[in-house]
Formats: structure tokens, C-alpha cells, sequence
């Protein structure tokens, strides 16, 4: 039978908690570590501690004037708005300023429904509508009273579909933890073979460019094993099945793809060291470049390669990070026989 629903702005179902004055407060070598925006991710369940900062427990006490609390939900006000994630129990850190915590209402909306809600394309939607700004995008708190948003009365439902989702973003979290794992064991193995050269040990040496490296390998240049190519403007793409990439993972899914075989992607701007290797359909955006791989038994082996390099080193940017075809096709690389590869 199906669920009466209410509409609700999103003032209505939650507190709003600012965490601190609004403004940049003074960091720390050790002490409370301080969430920040680029902490909080709409593919991960709970905050990211990479990259954080510290506040003394002075600061703390004296600067932060309210605090998250386990079951809030973290949202975003700037940069990206309207990333959430989840406050984990217990809570050991503080938010920084552009982000505040909100806590659901309970006798309205059970809290991981909400999540579930807010994390929805529908909401996301809307909440993109309502941003401002056109260089750094930001969602005003007082626009928090404008998103509309619909909820199904039924708590005991709301639960149901809340634990539901929860439950899914935690395998997937667990699942991503494990894919690290593996990640990290395939880079030592790429090493091992192909940097320290550990099972060619007993065999002969030769000089290259590049220094020792065992006999019959031979050193060329990226373009030899690699065809760089541009992606392209997604905007005018329906929605669909297919990933769109963009230098911080899938951006959304759309109805055409631009390559549909084995491929490298590389960031051309942005986060320069955020490769992907990919081996289904997909497209890029216009600020990635995607790669055709001209002997497919090479793929993973560049991939791993190019996981060695600084390319930040290479930036040419001034004010964003940024690559050129040119840059990455010259760069050197050992070419081991194909039958090691």
C-alpha cells in the first residue's frame, strides 16, 4: 500500500549547529583534530580524516560555541554544498568554519532517513538550484528554509529505509577499505618486479637513461605504449548508466559513452595524481584525459607506472593544476618484454 507523504523545508525537520564563529579559527600541531570540508564526501559514510588540522583545548573551549553530536549529519555550505556524511560515535573532532551539523528532529524524520534523503538526487538537485557564487559555490543558511523537501510520515517506514541505506553505504565503505588494501598490494608487487627488480636479481644488467635495468628491456617513451586523448563536455548528456569521470572519481551516470574500451584517465587539471583505471564503458570530462592503449597487455603495467610518477612535479598551471598531452607523452618509461609483463 503505498506511503502518504508531507513536504517539509528542511528548517522544519532539523537544528541547524554552527560549529565555530564563522570564521578561521587558530590550528595546531596536535590537540582535537578539525574536520573540514574537504573531509566530508557524498561516497563515503563518515568524515575522511586526511589532510586535517588541530585546535588546542583552549580553542576548543573558547571558540567553538557548539558541537556535533553522534547521529548529526554533516553538510557542507561552500565549495561543493550539500555534501553529507554522517557523525560517527563517539565524536573525537571538531568542524571547521562552512560546514555546520545538522540534527534531525526525531519525532519528524527518523536521522538516517534523512541522510538517505539528503544524499538523494532529488535533494541534491535542489540544493544545486539554489546555490550562489560562480568561482567558490556556497548554500546560505538561510536558504536551508527554502529546500523543500518530501518525506514519507510513516517513522516506522522511514526507518526501514533509512537502516537500509546505512547499512549499504557501510558494506560499501568496508568494500572500499578492502579495495585500498588490495591497491596497496599490487603497487609492492609492480615494485618488486619492476622498480627493485627483485625476481631478475641473478640475472645480467645493462645501463640506460634510466639507470641499471635487467638485459632485453628496452626504455622508450609514454607515447610508445600509450594515445592520450581529450575528454569531453558532459552537460548536454542525458542521464543513464554510464560513469562520467572527473578527476575526483564518477561524477554522475549518462546515457553514451566516449570510449567503451580498456583505458587510462588522467587528470589534466585539479588533483593531478588522482589516476583511474578503467575497463568498461565510460566518459571523461573535459578536464580529464582519457588513453587508448596500443598493446591492451600493457595496460595495467603503465597504470601502475604512471602511480610512480610526481606528475604534480609537472604541473604548467598558474593558478589551477594543470597537465599537457605533450608533458605526458614524453615521458620516459622502461619497457619490459611483453611475455614479464
Amino acid at each position: 500500500m503505498p506511503k502518504s507523504w508531507k513536504t517539509y523545508k528542511l528548517t522544519e525537520l532539523v537544528e541547524n549547529i554552527v560549529d565555530n564563529r564563522g570564521k578561521t579559527c587558530p590550528t595546531a600541531e596536535t590537540g582535537i583534530p578539525l574536520i573540514a570540508t574537504n573531509c566530508i564526501r557524498n561516497e563515503k559514510l563518515y568524515p575522511d580524516f586526511i589532510n586535517i588540522r588541530y585546535v588546542s583545548d583552549k580553542t576548543y573551549e573558547n571558540w567553538f560555541r557548539a558541537h556535533p553530536q553522534p547521529e548529526d549529519l554533516l553538510f557542507v555550505l561552500k565549495g561543493t554544498p550539500g555534501r553529507v556524511c554522517w557523525t560517527p560515535n563517539p565524536v573525537n573532532f571538531c568542524i571547521a568554519q562552512d560546514m555546520v551539523a545538522l540534527r534531525a528532529k526525531k519525532n519528524i524524520i527518523y536521522p538516517k532517513y534523512l541522510f538517505a534523503l539528503l544524499r538523494s538526487k532529488l535533494a541534491q538537485d535542489r540544493i544545486n538550484a539554489l546555490h550562489v557564487g560562480s568561482l567558490i559555490p556556497h548554500f546560505k543558511k538561510t536558504d536551508f528554509d527554502k529546500l523543500e523537501l518530501p518525506v514519507f510520515e510513516d517513522i516506522n517506514y522511514q526507518k526501514e529505509v533509512g537502516d537500509m541505506y546505512f547499512d549499504i553505504c557501510d558494506k560499501i565503505e568496508n568494500n572500499l577499505a578492502i579495495n585500498k588494501t588490495l591497491e596497496e598490494m599490487a603497487m609492492a608487487l609492480y615494485k618488486h618486479w619492476f622498480v627493485d627488480f627483485g625476481p631478475f636479481q641473478n640475472g645480467e644488467f645493462v645501463e640506460s637513461e634510466l639507470g641499471l635495468i635487467p638485459k632485453g628491456w628496452e626504455i622508450g617513451k609514454l607515447e610508445d605504449l600509450l594515445e592520450i586523448k581529450y575528454g569531453k563536455d558532459h552537460k548536454k548528456l542525458s542521464d543513464g548508466l554510464i560513469p562520467v569521470y572527473g578527476s575526483g572519481g564518477i561524477m554522475r551516470y549518462v546515457n553514451e559513452s566516449l570510449y567503451d574500451k580498456e583505458s587510462i584517465l588522467i587528470p589534466r587539471k585539479g588533483t593531478l595524481s588522482n589516476l583511474f583505471y578503467v575497463s568498461q564503458p565510460f566518459w571523461s570530462v573535459d578536464t580529464m584525459f582519457y588513453s587508448k592503449i596500443k598493446d591492451i597487455d600493457f595496460g595495467k603495467y603503465i597504470f601502475y607506472f604512471l602511480k610512480t610518477i610526481d606528475l604534480a612535479s609537472m604541473d604548467v598551471g598558474s593558478a589551477v593544476p594543470s597537465l599537457t598531452t605533450e608533458l605526458l607523452k614524453r615521458i620516459a618509461i622502461i619497457i619490459p618484454p611483453k611475455n614479464i609483463v
